[in-house]
């Protein structure tokens, strides 16, 4: 029956995504992607296929987090500011309900949205003659991973701050988090036991969203595919940093004056 409800409440979501064209955007951006791998084709790319392909993943990867980031930082916001939250809660819906039909309604608009995109930049790496590899699949399996985590992280956020604050913070996590990961190390290294103590706490906070991101591997000509025991550990550190940010949400939000 949750699930049902769940489903129900994201299913709202994507249709209010749609009626937004929020889509839309996402599919101008794959043709001046494929516009300039065209034009980029037109001048011949031999011998340059492992650049057409770290430029194809990382065009990929900027753009759907950015859609997961303003797709579900808003989620929560929108509902009380717009006063459509009372008819939703009037129903034998409970606000936990509420809060996982909203996650996962951003996941399944950012996940389409990664697919049109891949779809594109799968059409633009064909122009190019580069052939499909499995190490593709599996950069697309994982990336999709990482982009639940990074909504469950801007949900998080906006039960918290406001809109803006929290697509701002869920974008230094997002792009930021190899440095600030770096930063963490180096100080790890440099200070003493009582505090790397700290150090280390600090480093399983912050998510390690850059573990999501195979494509500098992927973008390799003939490189090996990633072990499935890896694939799979990065699905449970999905699963487990995701139900944390929903924890922190729901702390909130069940409390949150209405």
């Amino acid at each position: 029956m949750k699930l049902r409800i769940w489903w129900v409440l994201a299913r709202g979501v994507v249709l209010e995504s749609l009626r937004r064209k929020d889509l839309w955007v996402v599919a101008i951006l794959g043709f001046l992607i494929i516009s300039a791998a065209g034009a980029l084709g037109f001048f011949g790319i031999s011998g340059l296929e492992a650049f057409a392909k770290d430029l194809a993943f990382t065009v990929l990867g900027v753009f759907s987090t950015i859609v997961a980031i303003l797709t579900a930082s808003r989620m929560l916001p929108e509902e009380i500011k717009q006063r459509t939250l009372y008819p939703l809660l009037a129903r034998p819906i409970s606000r936990f309900d509420l809060l996982m039909g909203k996650l996962l309604g951003s996941v399944l608009v950012t996940w389409m949205a990664f697919w049109l995109l891949g779809a594109l930049t799968a059409l633009a790496l064909a122009m190019f003659h580069i052939r499909f590899e499995l190490l593709m699949l599996q950069y697309a399996a994982v990336k999709m991973m990482g982009l639940a985590v990074i909504c469950s992280i801007s949900l998080a956020l906006s039960a918290y701050m406001t809109p803006s604050a929290a697509a701002t913070m869920g974008f230094i996590l997002a792009f930021g988090s190899t440095l600030i990961v770096r930063a963490l190390v180096l100080a790890y290294q440099s200070s003493s036991p009582a505090m790397q103590f700290v150090f280390k706490i600090l480093n399983w906070m912050v998510p390690q969203y850059h573990l999501f991101d195979l494509g500098s591997r992927a973008s390799n000509v003939g490189w090996p595919t990633v072990s499935m025991w890896v694939i799979g550990f990065l699905a449970l550190y999905a699963a487990v940093y995701s139900s944390a940010m929903v924890a922190i949400s729901w702390s909130k939000f069940r409390k949150q004056a209405i």
